[in-house]
């Protein structure tokens, strides 16, 4: 019992004793600090207007002074920004004044009536954003912008007619402080929408793309590939488009998506020159233009760019390439990144192969070279049912595919269009079970190329090393033996 009491007391004196130390500390801490207007956390609605109510906003900046105007009522109302009419404008970035200027939210209230408010950038203002209501009380707010805060995150403003001064969100008052060009819409081009949920168009397929340029002795024309729509043809084609000019051939969808879809979403570096003159368009290299490319997009939509000389900086920094559309009335400038059309090789877009016909659709191969002359013939669409012939005795299926293989690996090295009596070194007649087909003809010519002639017209360039491998693969395919992939 009494061993209790004594340990009751114990704890009684140690609460005394830290009782009476929490005491001393807080008697010797700072006083709290009160509560500032510069510390007061409001973050309140200073006004909120209907965007619709609002009949002009008049804007003055570094850049200059503005105004946007609205123009009729209701379902119909649109809106003119003074001094660039004719030109289109950003929907988002009109809208994102047009709203800033409806509404208006304060994160704190920082000084109530100062007697000195250049301190906060407001004697001189950054901005001043008057705005006219067409509300049955006739409001007129004129907002006055100052300094960025510290913080990096606000500014400080004040409204007139109200001595105090705020802080607002500076992503907020951003729009406020751009040029009035910067309302202009940089993107050229982006595919149309649905009009409804019945509308199943697809206004991203291209129906002809034409590129003209001035290195090149002829068009690229890349169109779409009508075959996909056929469920009867089979064809090797892993994208929608066919290049068609200066030769029909599949496309490459790695190596051509860029210039095949680069016009949706094409939007230019920066504005050059805006209602140029024929002249402008003379200095800028776009009367005689270094590529003209021109999109017909399902849909009916038809853009047509023309893009000219180099542009400079004033220190000599190439900035891109001048570009025009018709239609839009602004010399752009584009980074030559931006440019796919520009300097891509056409070879380099399509597959490389000579011939696109599956092992499995074909019906007959001739094969002259050397002193070769093989007939083969096939049936079958599929492994379980497919036998080949050769001059009409049946032979291994696998060292067939292994011979068409390697007839369509043969390497396309560049476009060419030279004429020649010269005969070929080899022929390959290839005719499929549905009627198409194709006749490839390896020709002599020089710096160790040969000409290749396809379905009658000499097209490309193919290394030598191939043709004289294939023939030596004619020879073991003969015997029996394995064909060599490598040449």
């Amino acid at each position: 019992m009494k061993k209790n009491i004594k340990m009751i007391i114990i704890c009684l004196i140690a609460v005394l004793i830290l009782g009476g130390a929490a005491a001393a500390l807080l008697l010797t801490a700072p006083e709290k600090e009160e509560a500032s207007a510069e510390n007061e956390e409001t973050s309140r609605l200073m006004y909120d207007k209907d965007p619709n109510d609002i009949s002009e906003i008049s804007i003055e900046n570094e850049h200059g002074a503005y105004r946007i105007l609205r123009v009729g009522d209701g379902d119909d109302i649109k809106w003119s920004i003074e001094g660039i009419s004719g030109l289109p404008i950003s929907s988002t970035s009109l809208g994102n004044v047009i709203e800033n200027a409806a509404t208006l939210t304060y994160q704190k209230l920082v000084a109530e009536a100062p007697e000195d408010i250049s301190i906060y950038g407001l004697d001189a203002p950054s901005a001043t954003v008057k705005t006219t209501f067409s509300d049955s009380a006739g409001t007129v707010s004129t907002l006055i912008l100052g300094n960025e805060v510290p913080d990096g995150i606000n500014r400080y403003f004040m409204i007139e007619g109200d001595p105090n001064v705020y802080t607002a969100k500076k992503t907020e008052m951003q729009y406020f402080l751009n040029d009035k060009y910067d309302l202009i819409d940089r993107v050229i081009y982006t595919a149309r929408s649905a009009s409804d949920e019945n509308d199943t168009t697809d206004y991203t397929r291209i129906n002809k793309l034409t590129i003209s340029r001035k290195d090149l002795d002829y068009d690229v024309v890349i169109e779409y590939d009508v075959r996909q729509d056929d469920d009867s043809i089979m064809t090797g084609n892993s994208t929608e488009y066919v290049m068609t000019s200066p030769a029909f051939r599949d496309l490459n969808p790695e190596t051509s998506s860029g210039v095949t879809d680069g016009i949706f979403g094409f939007t230019a570096t920066d504005l050059g020159i805006l209602n140029p003159t024929e002249d402008d368009a003379v200095a800028c290299g776009l009367a005689d233009p270094a590529a003209i490319v021109r999109y017909e997009i399902t849909g009916g939509d038809k853009v047509n760019l023309y893009i000219g000389d180099v542009c400079f900086d004033d220190e000599g920094n190439k900035l891109g390439r001048y570009v025009i559309a018709d239609g839009i009335n602004i010399i752009y400038i584009i980074s030559e990144d931006d440019l796919p059309w520009l300097d891509f090789k056409p070879i380099q877009i399509v597959t490389t192969m000579f011939t696109g016909n599956y092992v499995f659709t074909l019906g007959s191969m001739d094969i002259t070279g050397g002193d070769k002359d093989m007939h083969f013939t096939m049936t079958g669409s599929s492994d379980n049912d497919f036998e080949v012939k050769l001059d009409g005795n049946v032979v291994d299926k696998d060292k067939f595919k292994s011979l068409y293989q390697f007839i369509l690996r043969a390497p396309s090295d560049d476009f060419c269009f030279e004429e020649t009596d010269a005969e070929p070194v080899v022929s390959i007649n290839i005719k499929t079970q549905s009627g198409g087909g194709d006749l490839i003809e390896f020709i002599p010519w020089e710096n160790r190329k040969s000409l290749v002639r396809l379905n009658g017209k000499i097209t490309y360039t193919c290394a030598e090393a191939y043709v004289d491998r294939l023939v030596k693969n004619l020879e073991l395919y003969e015997n029996g033996e394995d064909i060599v992939i490598n040449w």
